[in-house]
Order: C-alpha cells, then structure tokens, then sequence
C-alpha cells in the first residue's frame, strides 16, 4: 500500500512478504506437530473441515425458513453436539457422519432451495468419516518432541502475530482519517492472523494427550441423531 511508504522506518517494505512466509512456516510447524499426534488429520483434515462447513452452511440455509420442524431440533442437537470440536480425527470421523446423516435426509430439499449444493459433498462425507475412523492409530511420540514441535511453532506464531500488529499499528497511523481505507489495508493481514490462529488452536487441541479410559468428548460419542 503506497501510503504506507512513508512509515518505513517503522515498518519496512519487506514486511508483507515477510508475513505471507511467516503464514507458511505457521502451517508447517503445525503439520510437523500434527504428524506427530494425530497423523491421519494431515491427510484429510482440512478437507474434512471444509466439508463439514459446507454441509453445515447449506443445513442452515434450508432450515431457517421460519418454520419449526423436527429438521431444526435435529440440526440444533447436531451443532450443539459438537460446538467444542477441535482437529483430532475421532471428533471429526463423528460430526462428518451426523453432519452428512442429516443432510442425506434432506437432500431434496437442499437441492430445491439452492441449485448449486453440491450433493456430492454427502457421500465424501461419508467417505471421510470411515477414512478417518478406520486409520490405525498412530504410536505415541515422545513427550520432548511433541514439546519441541510444539515450541517451534508458538514462536513462529507470535512472531506472526507480531508483525501483524506493527501493520495495524502503522495503518492506524497513516489512514486515522480514512477509516475504509483502514480497514482495507489491515482486514488481509487480519484475515491472515485469524487463519493461522484458527489453525494453531486446532493443532494445540491435537496435541493434548487423550485419556483412552476417559469418557467420549464431544463428537466422539453417541451419534445425537440417534436419541
């Protein structure tokens, strides 16, 4: 952004892309910390996710039509269920198959009020969900790699977080009296932060050991759909 040229002292012309590497090197610090504890999540996580969104959006979409049918308890149950869900494979095995239970039933539906759903994503959610419940679990890796991966990549993460607020702090600077040009210049850099943090926060609750005595946590237990 040309305004910004003339903070350069404080904040250098090298520094987006030292941001774009910087996002980079955050996502795979968190692969490497992935692969060490749940190494299936690497493979089909991210699809996962999405797939999961989707599904999710078009639900939503189709039920909030202003009438109350048993769909919407269903759907309220399924993301109450797992409102807490993070990035390990046996959560998400479980909220791909209620997810695509519901949307199996309503699948018309779905159709009828938007064109362009894409039905497919059903039956890959189908597919993922038994791609991730039957991947073999994976031997434990030692505590003190776990921990070094761990601090690798929080300290990739806080130097992002870092430059992302020098931006904001220029910006703020330069464009006090430009208010949509504020938020033009720093809602990319916000977006970027937001994204790798989201990503941290999924790679972190990975990385917290599973007690296999403890009681199912959310998306890992009883399907909602079933009581």
């Amino acid at each position: 952004m040309p305004g910004l040229k003339r903070v350069k002292a404080r904040l250098p012309e090298s520094t987006g892309e030292e941001i774009v590497s910087l996002v980079y090197a955050v996502q795979e610090a968190q692969t490497k910390l992935l692969l060490l504890v749940d190494p299936v999540v690497v493979d089909h996580g991210e699809r996962a996710r999405f797939v999961l969104d989707e599904l999710e959006s078009a639900l939503e979409f189709l039920l909030d039509d202003g009438v109350e049918e048993p769909a919407d308890a269903q759907l309220a149950a399924v993301q109450e269920f797992h409102a807490d869900i993070g990035q390990r494979s046996s959560s998400l095995h479980q909220a791909l198959s209620d997810y695509a239970t519901l949307a199996e039933s309503l699948k018309a539906r779905l159709i009828e009020v938007d064109e362009d759903f894409d039905v497919a994503l059903i039956a890959e959610a189908k597919e993922l969900a038994r791609e991730l419940a039957a991947a073999p679990a994976a031997p434990p890796a030692a505590d003190s790699e776990i921990k070094e991966a761990t601090r690798i990549r929080n300290g990739l993460l806080r130097l992002l977080q870092e430059k992302i607020a020098l931006v904001r702090k220029a910006a703020a600077r330069v464009f006090q009296r430009n208010p949509e040009v504020l938020r033009e210049v720093t809602s990319s850099y916000e977006r970027r932060r937001r994204t790798a943090a989201r990503r941290a926060r999924a790679a972190r609750d990975a990385a917290k050991p599973q007690d296999p005595k403890a009681a199912p946590s959310n998306g890992a237990g009883e399907s909602p759909l079933l009581g």
